[in-house]
């Protein structure tokens, strides 16, 4: 496999297949420390598991609620970490401030759901006037909670950054927008589904049982553990679609520029 090389300036953007294949080539070279921090969403999940197999009562669903909340909160923080490590991974050619960039991650939860919450809002205003309306404007502000992450901007700020950087590229956007998750999606679906029939067919269990409204356990926890492990191949696609859209609006800019400040 060829050596990832950062993104270079120029007026077009890069295919949807070569963020793919950098985004592979990416979480590849850096997979253990990636993974180190991806495999702490899998302890709030067990926890939920842990409680939900007993018989069910009061007592043992505020236990699931609460691992499902810090769950939750985890998945956040590295919805926010991973684009910032990924940023640094690419830039920086010292020891990665490792520290710092997990305290920016938690300093800017606020922010990021702020903007969701905005994002959110718009979309469904445009669900209200009909369905492209909230398509087009899905489109205009993909980027705005990375641009929270990576560019330090505000509420409607990044609202306004994220609609500039998709101007004059709506439709090359949005075919990038899609064109990564859906190829990751299938892989994951086909890893799934694969892993699942190889571990029945060694143990002699029914199709019936996978095939079922509530699938086994076992199948549960393979399906969860390698969709937690898929999660930052999207963020970091997703990051280099951010960087590169920003490197062909500012091409004076280079992609070392770090806003990341000191908490």
């Amino acid at each position: 496999m060829t050596a990832y090389v950062p993104l270079q300036k120029n007026k077009a953007m890069e295919s949807a297949s070569k963020l793919i294949k950098q985004s592979c080539e990416l979480y590849q070279k850096h997979f253990g420390l990636i993974i180190g921090y991806t495999a702490w969403l899998l302890l709030p999940y067990a926890g939920i598991v842990l409680f939900s197999l007993p018989k069910s009562n009061a007592f043992l669903e505020i236990f699931s609620f609460v691992f499902s909340i810090i769950q939750g909160f985890l998945a956040l923080w590295l919805g926010i970490l991973i684009p910032l490590l990924i940023r640094e991974l690419i830039n920086s050619k010292t020891k990665i401030p490792l520290l710092s960039l997990q305290n920016k991650a938690w300093q800017l939860i606020s922010s990021v759901v702020f903007v969701a919450i905005l994002e959110t809002a718009v979309v469904l205003g445009g669900f209200i006037l009909l369905i492209i309306p909230a398509f087009i404007f899905w489109v205009w502000f993909a980027m705005a909670q990375f641009s929270v992450i990576l560019e330090n901007k505000k509420g409607l700020e990044a609202m306004a950054y994220s609609r500039e950087l998709s101007r004059h590229k709506f439709w090359p956007l949005t075919w990038r927008l899609i064109a990564g998750p859906a190829f990751f999606s299938v892989i994951l679906m086909l890893a799934v589904g694969l892993l699942i029939s190889v571990v029945a067919a060694i143990f002699g269990f029914s199709v019936e049982s996978l095939l079922g409204p509530t699938p086994p356990l076992w199948a549960e926890l393979i399906s969860m553990v390698i969709e937690t492990f898929s999660i930052p191949l999207f963020l970091i696609y997703y990051t280099l679609l951010y960087l590169d859209l920003t490197q062909i609006k500012n091409p004076s800019s280079t992609t070392s520029s770090n806003p990341i400040q000191n908490p």
